[in-house]
């Protein structure tokens, strides 16, 4: 279960254009402001949870995001980085209009927390996400606003300094969360920063089990999918070719579940890409180019993260190599690429083929065959 958190929180990351610790050092926050508020440790981790899958439903409108700012990535950082958090009036409403964006957000995010029966708590939190204390605040769980005032400390800190993050965070005090969580985190905010820079955040990684059980992964390849309504279920469909082409290979029982699982994680580097680099129809330029050939790399680095998946995020990572060493991000080549990453990438490319996207319409069985055999 925290291995499937810690997944999606990186998904998250990557998504929002924040860096891949940037969850987990919210999530570290809130949790020490929980704590001297007097919240038990059930309480705190609940605060944790919510810190983590905030930005799980962020997959989920990235195309109405590309649609309304051009770049869903960059947009979303250069958001959250803005403390005045002033918008135009058209923007405001495709945000948080009736149907709007916060709506798709939190009804995904719930949904998330619910599928992994974490606490009802963090659940109801997550949809609730984006509520400000000034406004519809009654019956919004604490765990929102601790979070909120957390996650802008957390960037706030790290773009303009210590200070200025106090000042800009205190001048929405009562308006975007209540006063004395602000007073509490003036406090202490210069000692958790310290703390953090010292690795408290990852000292505190400690994993509820073991294992990324399959069903949690299909949730992960799900969210994944999200970004893009033309990869709706691509990930399974990886996954399952993969899985049928490495038996008739005669792979044992492991090596078919390493490629399953695999296939199910290997698009997690693929939220770190604008969505209108993906839907571009014509080749992409060379700056696009660049942060495609990132996209196994940046699944790789999710992956590592979770011990419990470190075979599969190594098959994962060699998705787009090929045997000529013309592939990406390593240009690995031959015996470089093991069997099982050449079944992954055969799979992912086998699919990807019959899979209608912009600009490039699906193949048929018998296209599909001949352009795998050239």
């Amino acid at each position: 279960m925290g291995d499937a958190v810690r997944a999606l929180a990186f998904i998250g990351d990557l998504s929002m254009g924040q860096p891949v610790d940037h969850s987990l050092r919210t999530a570290w926050i809130a949790s020490r402001l929980a704590a001297v508020l007097g919240r038990d440790t059930a309480q705190q981790r609940h605060c944790h949870d919510v810190a983590l899958l905030r930005w799980s439903g962020c997959t989920a409108n990235a195309p109405d995001v590309s649609d309304l700012i051009g770049d869903d990535v960059n947009g979303r950082r250069e958001m959250l980085a803005t403390s005045s958090r002033s918008l135009p009036a058209n923007m405001l409403a495709a945000i948080d209009g009736a149907g709007g964006l916060t709506a798709i957000h939190c009804e995904v995010s719930g949904d998330v927390a619910r599928t992994l029966g974490l606490a009802p708590v963090v659940e109801h939190a997550l949809r609730h996400i984006f509520e400000h204390c000034d406004s519809h605040a009654e019956g919004v769980p604490l765990e929102v606003f601790m979070v909120a005032v957390a996650g802008d400390l957390e960037i706030f800190s790290r773009v303009y300094g210590i200070s200025r993050a106090l000042a800009f965070i205190a001048a929405k005090a009562d308006v975007y969360y209540p006063v004395a969580l602000v007073d509490m985190l003036r406090q202490h905010a210069a000692d958790w920063l310290h703390s953090l820079e010292q690795g408290a955040a990852a000292s505190d990684l400690a994993a509820d089990t073991a294992g990324g059980a399959t069903a949690l992964l299909e949730l992960i390849a799900d969210v994944i999918d999200l970004k893009l309504p033309w990869l709706t279920g691509f990930s399974r469909k990886v996954a399952s070719t993969a899985r049928q082409c490495g038996a008739a290979l005669g792979l044992d029982d492991q090596a078919l579940q390493r490629i399953y699982r695999a296939a199910l994680i290997h698009g997690i580097g693929r939220a770190s890409v604008p969505n209108n680099i993906w839907d571009a129809a014509g080749p992409p330029g060379e700056g696009a180019a660049e942060q495609l050939r990132l996209v196994p790399y940046w699944t790789a680095r999710a992956v590592r993260r979770i011990g419990s998946l470190s075979a599969e995020a190594e098959i994962a990572s060699f998705v787009d190599e090929r045997l000529d060493g013309s592939g990406f991000f390593r240009g690995a080549s031959g015996a470089a690429i093991s069997l099982e990453a050449q079944v992954l990438a055969a799979a992912a490319h086998w699919v990807l083929l019959q899979t209608s996207r912009p600009g490039r319409p699906a193949l048929d069985l018998a296209q599909v065959t001949a352009r795998m055999q050239a």
